[in-house]
């Protein structure tokens, strides 16, 4: 029954603002900006009754209250860890959302309103998401599923209209009844009857909570922070409160199927793409991001879909599935290092069967067709025309996260087990093969940038650098054994450095400032550290640089980069990616002033050679002024009498998992 008016007329609960008691709904113009007082009048019993059966009749949430993070246990290879440890580095904004989620799970008869009036604006849905897909190299469920149950979806509300003001609670009815029930997929399924599994008449939560969160991401990545957006609903906001209420609507839709004991793919992809929207919104990968993956992995392994045969289901699904584990083993490894804690989706319990290097469109193809297609792959599932899609991508970063989940082992497991040099050993030989894998036609070069579009550059770009992070840090545990590893580990630090470099180049581009922070805030930043610390280390002792390369080619590439930083990269809004990446390279700009402005003992014999190197180009001065004073160059405790060149990185060995293209 819907709440009345004193004339009889249906209210929207979501619009209903006086006279409620504690436990009803409220609207508030800006509802993600506060939370209902405490302090109402209590009304008439029968009204009371009417809420507690309509209350009884909505999904209970069994989640627990959500109180903000205090953050856990964080390893050796967190740089979240950083943050807590040393005091003098600011604290990340508290983006947590604990009370918007908190107002969600317990005002249930907003929530399932909310929902539904949201729902409603699947057209708006379906352009920015549209967008996302021809943007897309970083696209995972192939777009003809999505976009044409969209679609369909579309037509079927235009042609039976919702009520969501006076008719929220019968919509609602019937999406939870959709819900309930399994769904029925053979081998023989074509792609337009599996669709009409879960749209028009069928629609369900899986579903609903799946397009949230791809609007979310698509709208997060297409317009700026304060962007208004008109989502043809009658309903205005700007793209961060957007992205914000798409997280809370799809966590809603989780919590529904939930209470359901069936796990379906669609399940699997509701929650993936909400893991990737929640990073984004949250700023970094937090406690709840960490649970929610879990609750993925769980779904994984419940369906079977790391060890499952592929003859029961459609080809296209089939494909869909491969996609699904690659990009989670991804994840898992990014989401490891990021926390310092052991992966949670080991490859050696999955089946590793890599997804075919198909376009979207082929896998919906008919026997015949199909057969072309597959006639085009070489003996290892490649595409022999050099096309990149966004299979291709997903097969590269899958096969170097069995790299990274091993460099995990060494880097989080024991050191004492009596094997642990020979692992060591093993694995940098296998970090040097593993990348022959890769045909050379999809390796990034600095030349990409006049070649193709920048995404795809930025694609291979990110590739490559995963690599060289997971042989970063291979080579600084290498060091921890034997020191004349450290030529190998500067070198491929200025290897990391010189691609960084090249991504400035490209900075106008807005999908590059996009994501421009977290790839310097977790590939350059680390490589920076070692290279500055070793090179304040050998100025002090008088010792040339164990690299190949000349000093003067480090201190250029450093002294540009953090320079270039310091000028570019601003904090436009509260991020910890941005914030962690500006304070940090700081650090780094501090450390370098301080190398090379050291200034040995009158008659140690140094000061004339560093006079040599002035005169013969082997300095470079760094072109900003005015270092913060509050950050001295030993914030990491690599005082400027220590020597330490590598310890600090037990702190700030970064990976990916926030947002964008991180997780993607």
């Amino acid at each position: 029954m819907q709440p009345q008016s004193a004339d009889g007329a249906s209210r929207d609960p979501t619009k209903v603002r006086r006279n409620l008691t504690y436990d009803q709904c409220y609207y508030h113009p800006a509802p993600l900006t506060r939370v209902h007082g405490q302090d109402v009048r209590t009304r008439s019993v029968r009204r009371q009754a009417r809420i507690a059966r309509r209350e009884a009749a909505l999904p209970s949430s069994r989640t627990a209250v959500s109180t903000p993070a205090s953050s856990g246990f964080l390893g050796s290879t967190s740089y979240l860890s950083v943050f807590r440890e040393t005091p003098r580095l600011s604290k990340a904004p508290d983006r947590s959302l604990c009370d918007e989620f908190e107002q969600w799970r317990t005002k249930l008869e907003y929530a399932a309103a909310r929902v539904v009036r949201l729902a409603s604006a699947i057209p708006f849905y379906l352009e920015q998401i549209r967008w996302y897909y021809d943007k897309g190299r970083f696209t995972v469920i192939p777009a003809p599923i999505v976009l044409d149950s969209l679609s369909q979806t579309v037509a079927h509300m235009e042609s039976h209209p919702w009520n969501v003001t006076g008719n929220w609670a019968s919509i609602y009815s019937d999406l939870m009844a959709a819900t309930k029930s399994p769904l029925e997929i053979s081998p023989n399924t074509s792609a337009r009857q599996f669709n009409s599994l879960f749209t028009g008449p069928h629609l369900r939560f899986e579903f609903i909570g799946f397009i949230f969160a791809m609007a979310g991401l698509s709208v997060q990545g297409r317009f700026p922070g304060r962007q208004s957006l008109e989502l043809g609903n009658g309903e205005k906001m700007d793209t961060d409160a957007f992205t914000t209420e798409m997280v809370l609507a799809c966590h809603h839709c989780i919590e529904v199927c939930k209470q359901n004991s069936h796990v379906n793919d669609l399940t699997i992809w509701m929650r993936y793409m909400h893991i990737l929207l929640a990073t984004e919104v949250l700023g970094e990968p937090s406690e709840r991001v960490y649970s929610l993956f879990g609750d993925l992995t769980s779904d994984i392994y419940a369906m079977g879909l790391h060890h499952q045969p592929s003859d029961h289901v459609p080809f296209f699904l089939a494909e869909t599935r491969k996609r699904m584990l690659a990009v989670s083993h991804r994840t898992d490894k990014n989401l490891s290092t990021a926390m310092g804690r052991p992966p949670r989706l080991p490859h050696r319990y999955c089946d590793e069967a890599l997804p075919l290097d198909l376009p979207d469109e082929s896998l919906f193809e008919e026997k015949d067709s199909l057969e072309r297609f597959l006639q085009r792959l070489d003996d290892g599932g490649w595409n022999r025309d050099g096309k990149f899609y966004p299979a291709t991508l997903m097969r590269m970063r899958h096969i170097l996260s069995n790299l990274r989940e091993q460099v995990l082992e060494l880097s989080l497991g024991r050191s004492t087990h009596p094997n642990y040099t020979k692992d060591i050993l093993a694995t940098y030989k296998f970090s040097q093969t593993i990348f022959n894998r890769i045909p050379s036609r999809y390796m990034y070069t600095s030349s990409c940038w006049k070649e193709m579009d920048a995404i795809e550059c930025l694609a291979r770009m990110i590739v490559r650098l995963e690599h060289l992070f997971s042989v970063l840090q291979l080579q600084r545990i290498r060091c921890q054994e034997n020191s004349e590893a450290t030529s190998d580990l500067l070198d491929t630090c200025l290897e990391v450095l010189s691609i960084v470099v090249d991504l400035t180049g490209q900075y106008n581009i807005h999908e590059i400032k996009k994501q421009f922070a977290w790839i310097y805030l977790l590939y350059g930043i680390p490589a920076s550290g070692v290279l500055a610390t070793e090179l304040y280390r050998c100025t002090l002792s008088n010792q040339p640089l164990p690299l190949s390369k000349p000093r003067s080619e480090v201190i250029r590439t450093l002294s540009f980069l953090v320079s270039w930083v310091r000028n570019t990269v601003t904090e436009a809004q509260p991020s910890v990616m941005v914030g962690a990446c500006l304070e940090l390279n700081n650090v780094i700009f501090k450390l370098l002033d301080d190398a090379l402005n050291y200034r040995p003992p009158l008659g140690s014999g140094q000061e004339d050679a560093r006079l040599r190197s002035v005169d013969t180009g082997q300095s470079f001065e760094i072109s900003i002024q005015g270092t913060r004073g509050d950050l001295p160059s030993d914030v990491f405790n690599i005082g400027l009498a220590s020597g330490e060149s590598l310890s600090w990185l037990d702190d700030l060995d970064f990976m990916q998992t926030s947002s964008g293209l991180s997780l993607m």
